[in-house]
């Protein structure tokens, strides 16, 4: 399975050397992940259980329950945080704005799923739904 996605990677990279078309998809979850880890502060959560949480997020804001939940569920089994203590969702948002794949638009452009295997890069999401995303990471 690792080199299966070590092997897609490559070929999404290899397709799109400068990172200005469809390379952006790698970052699937990075958005509110850096911007989780902007605000918890750099160390609280390493890199890899604050992505798995922007996944969560950002399968929220794709609007596909099941498949969160799917995610949710190996990301447990992996031993990998799925729920947050506290966080100002507030702040995570305030955050995302200072993505560094953030260009032109008045927001940062997100990547989002359509479903298993088929990814969009650049989607606008309102505040207010990455608010929303945020949050439910800390319902317990």
């Amino acid at each position: 399975m690792i080199l299966a996605c070590a092997r897609t990677k490559l070929a999404v990279v290899a397709a799109d050397e400068r990172d200005g078309g469809r390379r952006q998809v790698l970052n699937l979850g990075h958005t509110v992940g850096h911007a989780l880890e902007t605000v918890l502060g750099y160390g609280t959560l390493r890199h890899g259980e604050a992505v798995g949480l922007g996944l969560l997020a950002a399968l929220r804001l794709s609007g596909l329950s099941d498949l969160r939940g799917e995610v949710e569920g190996l990301l447990v089994a992996a031993g990998l945080p799925t729920r947050l203590e506290a966080v100002d969702a507030e702040a995570v948002v305030a955050a995302t704005r200072l993505d560094k794949k953030r260009t032109s638009q008045a927001r940062t452009p997100f990547v989002l799923v359509r479903a298993p295997g088929d990814v969009v890069e650049g989607q606008d999401v309102g505040d207010d739904d990455v608010a929303l995303a945020v949050r439910e990471l800390t319902a317990t």
